[in-house]
């Protein structure tokens, strides 16, 4: 196929920021040139003003298969990662059962090799997930897992984390945990602040973060292992990532919502609970530390943080309804407003939409250059378009963005020698 006139957005590509033709075939970037003459049977895509990167990858998105199918099944939520540009997602292992079994590897990887989305396996941590014995880690990487955690709900006892980043180093294992102490706030609904008091909801405050957080990285630093700090929602935990990279050797990556990005604590003003989610969305001093870190490089990756909730779980009281928003299908757009005045964002967007998950699951790079493999993402950042229920692929229709005015569109990725397009 032939790319006509696509602008390069990767900033580890030496055509970062040109405008060229580019030749893909058999899943391998050809040529890149100003122009390039079409073959006669080769399948042209030309779209004025398409950018074209690297493709997205997501980490810890949640996938209800099995078990909890009437919320998201492969199929809605492979549809729903290709309408956000998506060509890969890691998924959480809190299925019914518990996805801890090399049967549960290769299950997700016979999806794989054909679609334009491949899911790649987060194996549970603990047996269960219930915080007490490991699963059997080196089997399991070995059978594809790209990285082990028990979710995002509560934080990993200290024991067992020290426990398995000294055993996964002698294989390279990855740790996934989101410093969470939800006993500090057992009946908490949102971000502690002003916000929370006016509401009269109980608060969920930072140092539910922080705490876990530090200890965290203490384990880190004596054990040299490595470390996936997920879902970091404030300024004070982002400062305490910062001081442990300035000062310890070894790898420390961590996540940050799309979500996070874009919205405070102000949006739960209505009661709506698409905005209920854990971590918290919390104030504007908290985002704007988050949206700085990101455009410094700070930030090693921005996730979609998707949850699937259906109409039973979320049309309740605002104190009833369960934690969880969807966000595969909107984490680019909503973040393309924080070009406004900052142009360079873009590439650190994509950056950490692309290479940065990457680089923490340990999958090979993928850069726009010839010879690379061709697993790329277009897209547009002009003109915009309300983004209804018809935009969700998903089963469940718990988005913060409804309604909202999106600038950009997904047009297309490539995945496995083939345009498959968002539609």
């Amino acid at each position: 196929m032939l790319l006509r006139a696509v602008t390069i957005v990767d900033p580890a590509s030496p055509h970062h920021g040109k405008t060229l033709d580019v030749r893909v075939d058999q899943g391998v970037i050809q040529a890149l040139a100003g122009s390039l003459d079409a073959g006669s049977e080769e399948e042209v895509f030309d779209h004025p003003g398409a950018y074209l990167s690297p493709g997205f990858v997501d980490i810890g998105a949640y996938l209800g298969d099995p078990g909890h199918e009437e919320r998201e099944d492969i199929a809605s939520l492979t549809a729903a990662a290709r309408a956000g540009g998506y060509v890969a997602v890691a998924v959480l292992p809190n299925t019914v059962p518990v996805r801890q079994s090399v049967a549960d590897m290769t299950y997700l990887a016979s999806h794989n090799g054909t679609g334009p989305v491949d899911l790649l396996p987060i194996a549970a941590l603990s047996h269960d997930t219930a915080g007490e014995d490991l699963t059997e880690m080196m089997e399991l990487g070995a059978a594809g897992a790209v990285a082990f955690s028990d979710g995002t709900s509560h934080a990993l006892s200290g024991s067992l984390l020290k426990r398995a980043l000294e055993y996964g180093k002698g294989f390279g294992a990855t740790v996934i945990d989101t410093p969470y102490a939800g006993e500090l706030a057992e009946e908490g609904q949102m971000h502690e602040g002003g916000v929370s008091v006016q509401l009269g909801l109980p608060g969920i405050p930072t140092l539910c973060e922080t705490i876990p957080l530090e200890r965290d990285l203490a384990i880190l630093r004596y054990t040299e292992g490595r470390l996936i700090v997920h879902l970091v929602s404030s300024a004070a935990g982002l400062a305490l990532i910062d001081a442990y990279r300035d000062s310890a050797t070894g790898l420390v990556g961590c996540t940050v919502s799309a979500h996070h990005l874009t919205f405070t604590d102000e949006e739960l003003l209505g009661f709506d609970p698409n905005f209920k989610m854990l971590p918290p969305l919390r104030s504007e001093e908290d985002r704007k530390a988050l949206r700085e870190a990101l455009l410094a490089g700070r930030i090693d990756a921005i996730v979609s943080h998707h949850r699937a909730r259906h109409g039973e779980e979320k049309d309740l009281e605002f104190s009833y309804a369960a934690f969880g928003a969807l966000g595969l299908e909107t984490a680019l757009r909503q973040l393309l407003p924080l070009m406004e005045g900052a142009p360079e964002a873009l590439g650190a967007i994509v950056t950490a939409l692309t290479a940065g998950p990457r680089r923490l699951l340990g999958l090979s790079p993928v850069t726009v250059e010839e010879g690379a493999s061709a697993q790329l993402t277009l897209f547009t950042t002009h003109g915009s378009s309300r983004f209804t229920r018809a935009d969700l692929k998903g089963k469940t229709t718990n988005s913060p963005l409804l309604g909202r005015e999106l600038p950009g569109r997904i047009l297309a990725t490539i995945n496995h020698g083939r345009l498959w397009t968002s539609a």
